[in-house]
């Protein structure tokens, strides 16, 4: 019998949340999808692994004997990948741009390929998504991590790694400061920061898009860099608020409040050259960054 490893991994989730709505969150899939997932795979082993109920999520009997060889299974494949992506590595090079290396996506990226890839020698930089792009085409960069685009440049390919909730940096003064959540509409007379138009396009455009959504348009800060830290530090001097990744790192004097439900998540996604030889190790070794 032939069981996709990702419905494994799926079952594996599963098996840890016990429940439907967190399991799919963490494997960034609908909840209905996850639960269509499941039942295919209890169809193709012919047994019901989780017992649904209206207390709750529990594995049956069945499942509870499928998990630890569904572990060690997944495990195996993982150290097999592994051994064979090293020894692909060996004395390579990947040159990667990762947007910035403070957040908590780029961070994971480049750790997961230290961690699968000892021997690949990285070459990391940090320069902003539109320089991304020509890098790419010119054959100067090997892979980039930026946010999603429908509009992705002709010769470019992308892959979705992952998504994240915002949440909006204010200073520690400021009134809403204290509140649990902030929805986007009450941020509509304060002056907004947003980095530079051409660093990060796709950025800008989906929070922009935020604020369409909302009813008004920012009242920008004049002020533009590249990076978050300097952006946080006009946020705590008071001259202006920011939306940003709720994972953003803070300085002190500075908060960042989720914001209320509804707001999408960013997704983040990895581009490479489609002409190019595709970096395939180091995609692989970053096919399940979400775990």
């Amino acid at each position: 019998m032939d069981v996709d490893l990702r419905l494994v991994r799926y079952f594996l989730v599963m098996a840890e949340e016990l429940h439907f709505t967190a399991a799919a969150r963490r494997l960034y899939v609908s909840q209905p999808a996850l639960s269509n997932q499941i039942r295919r795979l209890e169809g193709l082993l012919g047994v019901q692994l989780f017992e649904r109920s209206p207390r709750g999520v529990t594995l049956t009997a069945a499942g509870e004997a499928f998990l630890p060889h569904a572990q060690r299974g997944l495990a195996a494949i993982r150290a097999g990948v592994a051994e064979a992506l090293d020894a692909t590595g060996r004395d390579q090079v990947l040159r990667i741009d990762v947007l910035q290396t403070d957040l908590v996506t780029p961070r994971a990226v480049l750790a997961r390929l230290r961690d699968r890839l000892p021997s690949l020698r990285l070459e990391v930089s940090s320069r902003g998504s539109r320089d991304q792009e020509q890098r790419l085409l010119n054959g100067e960069l090997d892979l980039a991590l930026c946010g999603s685009s429908a509009s992705l440049p002709d010769g470019l390919k992308q892959r979705l790694i992952g998504r994240e909730p915002l949440g909006v940096a204010l200073p520690m003064d400021h009134r809403l400061a204290v509140a649990a959540a902030v929805a986007v509409q009450d941020l509509a007379e304060e002056t907004h920061y947003l980095p530079r138009d051409d660093f990060a396009p796709e950025w800008n455009e989906f929070i922009l898009d935020c604020y369409r959504t909302a009813g008004f348009a920012p009242r920008r800060h004049p002020a533009s860099t590249d990076g978050t830290g300097s952006a946080l530090e006009l946020v705590r001097a008071g001259e202006c608020v920011a939306l940003g990744l709720l994972s953003t790192p803070c300085p002190p004097g500075v908060v960042v409040r989720p914001l209320v439900a509804g707001v999408p998540l960013y997704t983040w996604s990895l581009r490479w050259r489609e002409s190019a030889q595709t970096p395939t190790a180091a995609l692989t070794a970053l096919a399940d960054i979400d775990q």
